[in-house]
């Protein structure tokens, strides 16, 4: 009788078979996942549209881009072509000065002509600061009211008698959503009393009023006070839910179709409450960046501290940098933006940050401003220099292992080298 032979699965054989079960499950656990998210997002989207047919939302379509389209597109044309001359604008101020109310006919007009108009002595300067600098750009101005969870047509009724007071709260909003970023933003949108920022620091006092309902403080100012009985009054009920998953992304929008409309060199000659716009800076690039170089100190070293801030939230878990914003640290570190503001300046709590961007985007080159960290290239990264590395590991070069103890104090993964903020967007120096 031939004797049976069983083969026994060697070690390797039976890691080999556990690794690919252990496969298996994760790929049925992200195929529920992946289907229980678009359950969710079919819930919400049913929710919404529930809402919206009840009337308990009212529904934002985003706005149009500044033009006049198939209305006029032979005005648009003549008002583009306003740069050299502004004998036209000129006469309308004169004579018929209600034209400027027309938005489309004030925003197309083109920068140049603007420009012209504030440095002519035969305008006064209300009408520079109130149609040259702010309707010009009156899109923006509606672009970050949503980007606040506010109406804009709202704010610009309540602005017409409460200016003061509707830039005072659109500006405390603005500052908010810079230092908690978005989503803890609109958390406590609708709580009163002192609020925290990402780095856990308290602002305000116990007895201060939420962003929502100073609004609609605004909003019943206006309608026992200075709205006239002819006309419907406003009202907003509008609540947290739909101020951050409706208004807000429909300001972000909004703000990538006009923002179209700006010159590169148009952004710094913005009213300084505009420059300052969350939706603004998040979207400056290296192009409209440049233009600011022979402004002063005070406008210039918020902006890169707003920048670096943004990407220590990103190191950290707290929100994205937006790729355009990561672009401008290469200009920085290793081209002409070295000479933008003296870097030593900045808040001595963003100073170490500042050294891990410039170890990160650093160049090999002399040009290159040093890093107390060294380079990344030197361990292998991309770019010139990664040749003479090799065989190095990237995660002992000492900035990876700076911002992993950072991660590591928040309860983070490490990152690697190519999930750390720059790699992730495919920037190189």
């Amino acid at each position: 009788m031939a004797t049976e032979t069983i083969k026994v699965p060697t070690q390797e054989e039976e890691k080999t078979k556990r690794i690919q079960e252990i496969q298996e499950e994760v790929r049925g656990l992200q195929k529920k996942i992946a289907k229980t998210k678009e359950e969710i997002e079919a819930a919400k989207r049913e929710e919404r549209e529930r809402r919206y047919a009840s009337g308990e939302w009212d529904r934002i379509e985003v706005p149009k881009q500044a033009g006049l389209g198939e209305v006029a597109p032979g005005l648009r044309k003549t008002l583009r072509a306003m740069g050299e001359d502004i004998t036209e604008i000129e006469s309308w101020y004169r004579y018929a000065q209600d034209i400027f109310d027309v938005e489309t006919v004030t925003q197309t007009t083109m920068y140049g002509a603007w420009k012209r108009v504030r440095n002519s002595d035969k305008f006064d300067m209300r009408f520079k600061e109130d149609v040259a600098r702010t309707k010009k750009r009156e899109y923006v101005l509606d672009s970050a009211d949503l980007t606040w969870g506010f109406n804009p047509d709202v704010c610009k009724e309540i602005a017409k008698h409460q200016k003061e007071a509707m830039d005072k709260l659109r500006k405390d909003a603005n500052e908010r959503l810079k230092k908690q970023g978005e989503k803890e933003f609109f958390a406590t949108w609708d709580w009163p009393g002192k609020w925290k920022d990402d780095d856990g620091e308290s602002y305000g006092k116990d007895s201060d009023k939420s962003i929502s309902q100073r609004y609609q403080d605004l909003i019943e100012t206006h309608r026992t006070k200075f709205a006239d009985p002819k006309d419907e009054p406003i009202y907003d009920t509008v609540d947290k839910n739909e101020a951050y998953n409706i208004r807000f992304k429909a300001g972000l929008k909004m703000y990538d179709q006009v923002s179209q409309n700006l010159a590169d060199d148009e952004f710094t000659g913005m009213s300084g409450m505009f420059r300052n716009f969350w939706v603004v800076m998040r979207n400056l690039d290296v192009n409209q960046l440049q233009f600011y170089s022979k402004r002063d100190l005070d406008v210039k070293i918020p902006m890169v501290e707003f920048f670096i801030r943004e990407f220590k939230n990103d190191v950290l878990g707290k929100r994205d940098m937006t790729k355009k914003n990561a672009n401008i640290f290469s200009w920085f570190v290793n081209m002409a933006g070295g000479s933008f503001i003296p870097f030593n300046e900045i808040s001595p709590e963003l100073q170490d940050w500042y050294e891990i961007i410039k170890a990160i985007v650093g160049r090999t080159d002399a040009r290159s401003h040093p890093s107390i960290y060294g380079r990344l290239r030197e361990y292998g990264g991309s770019g010139p220099g990664a040749a003479e590395a090799k065989g190095k590991d990237p995660m002992e070069a000492p900035v990876m292992k700076k911002i992993n103890k950072y991660r590591a104090e928040k309860g983070l993964p490490p990152m690697t080298e190519k999930t750390q903020p720059f790699g992730r967007y495919g920037i190189v120096a």
